[in-house]
C-alpha cells in the first residue's frame, strides 16, 4: 500500500495564535517498504504517526493509501509505551487482532502462539502485563504488531524500552518478519543505525517547525539483512548521509 501525503497542514491553536506542526507537508512512501522517520525530539515524527493512524485529523491535505487492499486492516499503530489490556495474559494480548477477525480466527491458536514465541514470550504467556518488566511488555505488543493484519503498520519507537541484547534479536525477528509479510511499515526512532539496519528510505525531518522534509535517504543495503550489515560499507555510509541531514540545519 503506497503512502501519499500531499499539502498536509495541521496544528493548534495556543494563546498566543496557532502553532502550526506541519504547513503544506508532503511525502510519498513506497508499497511494500519499510520507511523511517528521523528527527530531533519536538519535529512532529510522532505527530504525524498519528495522523497517518487516523488518531489527530489534519487542518487541509489529504493523506490517502493507494493501492488494492492486502490485508484485513487498512493501518495499525504500534506505540512507544506498550499498550496491552491489563485484564487479558500475554497470549490474548498478542493474539488481539485475530481473535476478532472473522476471516482469520479459526488460526488464532497458531497465529498467537507463533508470535508468541517469535518475541521471546513463550515462558510468560499466561503472566498479565502488571507481571512483566517494562522490556516484556514492549516486546508483548511487538508480537501483537506481528500478528495484525495490516497493510500499513505506524511504528512509534517501537524497540526504544529494550535492552541492547534484546534489541538486537526484535531487529532480527522484524526483519524476518518483514521477509514474510512484505507489507508498508512506518518506523520512527531516534537510533539512527536502526533505521539504516532495517529500512529502505529515511526521511530526515528539519528542527524547527512547520516541519518541513530535510531529505530522503535511499538504503541500498541487500536484503535480508543481519547484524553483519553493520559491518558493510553502504551502511556507514548512509549511517553519514542521515547525518549529515540532521545537522543540515
Amino acid at each position: 500500500m503506497h503512502v501519499q501525503i500531499r499539502s498536509l497542514d495541521f496544528g493548534y491553536v495556543t494563546s498566543t495564535g496557532d502553532e502550526w506542526i506541519f504547513r503544506d507537508f508532503n511525502l510519498d512512501v513506497q508499497s511494500r517498504s519499510l520507511h523511517s522517520i528521523v528527527g530531533p525530539s519536538g519535529c512532529g515524527k510522532s505527530t504525524l504517526l498519528r495522523l497517518l493512524g487516523g488518531l489527530e485529523t489534519p487542518v487541509r491535505g489529504t493523506i490517502d493509501l493507494v493501492g488494492t487492499p492486502l490485508a484485513a486492516q487498512r493501518v495499525a499503530l504500534v506505540f512507544q509505551d506498550p499498550t496491552l489490556l491489563p485484564w487479558w495474559d500475554v497470549g490474548r494480548n498478542v493474539g488481539l487482532g485475530v481473535e476478532f477477525d472473522k476471516e482469520r480466527s479459526a488460526l488464532y491458536d497458531k497465529i498467537r502462539s507463533f508470535n508468541v514465541d517469535r518475541v521471546g514470550l513463550r515462558d510468560l504467556v499466561r503472566r498479565r502485563p502488571a507481571t512483566l518488566s517494562r522490556g516484556q511488555q514492549t516486546r508483548a505488543s511487538i508480537g501483537r504488531a506481528m500478528a495484525f493484519d495490516a497493510d500499513v503498520t505506524l511504528l512509534d519507537e517501537p524497540f526504544v524500552h529494550l535492552d541492547a541484547i534484546t534489541k538486537r534479536r526484535m531487529w532480527r525477528e522484524f526483519e524476518s518478519h518483514w521477509q514474510l509479510e512484505a507489507r508498508t511499515y512506518m518506523l520512527v526512532t531516534h537510533d539512527i543505525e536502526e533505521a539504516v539496519l532495517l529500512s529502505d528510505r529515511i526521511t530526515v525531518l528539519s528542527p524547527s517547525t512547520p516541519t518541513s522534509v530535510v531529505d530522503t535517504i535511499e538504503v541500498g543495503l541487500e536484503r535480508p539483512r543481519s547484524i553483519e550489515s553493520m559491518t558493510d560499507p553502504g551502511f556507514r555510509s548512509a549511517v553519514s548521509q542521515v547525518w549529515e541531514a540532521l545537522e543540515a540545519r
